[in-house]
Parts: C-alpha cells; structure tokens; sequence
C-alpha cells in the first residue's frame, strides 16, 4: 500500500519540476516570456491547491483510490498531449488539466495511510510519503535534464506521460489495496454539517493561520530556485543546462535527506519551533551565497545542497506544530489547510520570478529567495509561541493524549 501511494506521490513532485526542465526550449519554441512560462506552473500549483479540500472531502465520503487513479491519469495524459500542442494556450488549458489531477494526491495518499497502517508506524509512513515526493523532484533534473539534451522537449513530455501511465495500470491492478471506503464512511456518516463547520473554525484560528503563512513563505522561498535554476544558473555561472540541472538535484537530494534526519531531531527536541528558525536562517545565508557569484560552481554546488538539507530538516517541526495545535478528528482538514499555502506560493511565486529573470536581475532570484526563507524563521517564532499557548489550555487526559500522539509523529 505505501509504496502504491508513495509512487503516486513521486510522481506528482516528478511532473511539477518536469515542466520548468523544458522552459528554455518550450520558450524558443513558442516565443514566450519567463513571466509567460511562470504563469503555466503557477496555473498548474493554484489549480491544485484549490482542489485538494474539495477532493479531501469528497475522499472521505466515497473513498480515495478512485480518486489517486484518476488523477494521476489526468497528470500522465496532460503531459502526453503537451507534446502535441500547437499553440501557448494549448499548454496554458493542459496545466489546468494536470493541476486538478494533481490535487487528489496529498489528501488521498494521507487518508490511504492513516486508514491502513498501524499507529506505531504513522509517522515513519507519513516521512517516507513526503521523502519519496522528494526523490521525485531530485529525479526531475536527473531524468528530464538528458532527455532534453538528446530529444526535442516534445518528445520528452509525451515519454514521462506514458511512464506514469505504468503506474496508472498498475495501480488499478492492484486498486484493492487503496480501497478504505467502508472504514470512512461509518466514520464521517452524517458529518457535512461539521466539516464545514470546522474549515470556518480553522479560519479564524490564528495558530493554523500563522502555520498557513509559514507554507506560503516557505513555497516562495524555494520555488524560485527549483524552477528558474535550470535558467538563472547558465546566465550567471555559464554552466550548460544539464549541469545546472545535476546542481538543483543537489538542492532537493538536500530536502529528501534533510527530511529523514529531520525526524529524529524532532522526537528529541519539544521547541521544534526552533528547528525551523534555525533551518531557515542556515538556508537564507546558503542562498545568498549563490546569489553574489563570487565562489566556483562546485563550492556553490555545496551550498545549495546545505540549503536543501537545511529546509528539509524543518518539515517534520513543521508538521509536528500543526499537529500539536489540532483535534485528532479534525487533523486531515487541518493539514489540508495549512498545505494549501504551498499552492499559493507555487502560483505567486513563478510569476514573480518569472518577472525577475525577464528585468534582467537573475541574481534576484536567489536573493528574493533568501528574504522569504527569513519571512519563514518569523513566522516559525510566532507559530511557537501561539501553539505553546494554545497547548497549555489543552489541559485534558484526551487533549494530552492527542498531543503526545502528534508529537511522537
């Protein structure tokens, strides 16, 4: 079962870096901007974001694996016609298309494995979720980046297209293992009103509002590296793209480990605030070191990889904050969303540097990106403080419960 959900999860991350891997040559192609081609990933991030709560509920009611299969068959099959468009705006409708398949993944694979896997292996099952969704975004340049080198960027869209239609057959052969429709059900029966209920609640709660907050300065202050290093790399250093490629694999091998040993930080120390302040400071000063040019490639290799690591370590306090601060029987919407702040991030953010690379300042990317991995330390300082009050009015054997619950997660 983890590993169905986990590929699902790969490739979801897989597809999103995917795309900006063929800017240059979609850009030559069509003769768009940088700001054009940010709008197709940021129309791609909004849609998904905008349906994961729909998409969580509707999970609940009638059970996910219809939902993973189907969506990642609309992600795969976006990307196969990519390679046929003709036009800017052919792409522009495709990434809608592929956004809305995209957003079944974070709610269905977490309602998949909360469903299936015992209580004393959530949060290892939850880490290795999010860490294969990692490995995916470090395969993008890996994969995509030679593919491109040796193919037209036509070819490459409609080649990962089918590789992840092998995963859609293999996941219907296998659907009976995703199936927890019974279990939902008798769990959320007659529960409409209350969910809607709670998603207002959630809204005026300024502990999850400061948490939503966190994700979207976190988005912001790597999607610039993620999407434009492919670009802003060769401009700066005068690399080829397959080696800013390999590079910005570094940043998110970074990430993927960061979130392993960032697991165990988090079991051992209560203020995990103080993980993601620390983390994010590390990784501001490691990208402003990309941003002035002033070390060889190979020592700016390294610094995004510590970046990378630096911001993974955070996600596990990250989550661990959101959870301590949550009633169990509300965490999914909860998660659902603080989560949707990375969409926001990923839709604002590749307009906005988009328009940085087209004035010119390509350095601006990595500096922009520093000031929001700052806005995050901030947001992580108040996010402390507001959980730390709120669980010292959870002064209740269930409450306290919960929390040890979360925490051990």
């Amino acid at each position: 079962m983890l590993g169905l959900v986990g590929s699902a999860h790969f490739f979801s991350h897989f597809y999103l870096l995917s795309l900006p891997m063929m800017f240059l040559a979609i850009k030559a192609n069509f003769g768009v901007s940088f700001t054009e081609l940010g709008f197709i990933t940021a129309l791609y991030a909004i849609t998904s974001g905008l349906g994961q709560y729909p998409v969580g509920v509707y999970a609940d009611r009638y059970g996910p694996r219809w939902f993973i299969i189907g969506g990642l068959f609309m992600v795969c099959g976006s990307f196969i016609l990519m390679g046929f468009s003709q036009s800017y705006w052919q792409l522009v409708a495709l990434a809608i298309v592929a956004g809305i398949g995209d957003s079944v993944f974070h709610p269905c694979d977490l309602t998949v494995i909360t469903n299936s896997v015992d209580q004393k292996r959530m949060g290892r099952s939850f880490a290795a979720h999010t860490f294969l969704g990692f490995v995916g975004f470090a395969a993008a340049p890996l994969i995509v980046g030679p593919m491109r080198m040796h193919w037209d960027w036509r070819v490459t869209a409609i080649s990962i297209g089918i590789a992840g239609m092998v995963l859609v057959l293999i996941l219907i052969l296998n659907q009976g293992s995703l199936a927890v429709e019974k279990k939902i059900g008798e769990a959320d029966k007659g529960s409409q009103p209350n969910d809607q209920m709670n998603a207002i609640q959630f809204l005026k709660s300024l502990p999850i509002f400061t948490l939503f907050m966190f994700y979207v300065a976190a988005a912001l202050g790597s999607v610039g590296i993620q999407q434009f290093s492919p670009a802003a790399l060769p401009m700066l250093y005068g690399v080829d793209e397959t080696t800013a490629g390999r590079a910005l694999s570094f940043f998110i091998s970074g990430i993927a480990v960061g979130i392993l040993v960032g697991g165990y930080v988090a079991d051992k120390i209560s203020k995990v605030e103080l993980v993601s302040m620390v983390g994010y400071f590390v990784a501001a000063n490691m990208v402003l070191i990309v941003a002035f040019v002033v070390m060889p490639f190979y020592l700016v290799v390294g610094a995004l990889f510590v970046a990378g690591f630096s911001t993974g370590m955070v996600f596990p306090s990250r989550d661990m904050l959101v959870r301590s601060v949550t009633p169990k029987e509300s965490s999914g919407k909860a998660f659902g969303f603080v989560n949707s702040g990375f969409s926001y991030g990923w839709f604002f953010g590749p307009i906005l540097f988009g328009w940085i690379m087209d004035a010119g300042y390509v350095s601006g990317v990595y500096f922009t990106s520093s000031v929001f991995m700052i806005l995050v330390v901030l947001a992580a300082l108040m996010a402390g403080h507001f959980a730390r009050r709120q669980i010292a009015v959870q002064t209740s054997p269930v409450k306290s419960t919960e929390i040890s619950s979360g925490a051990a997660e």
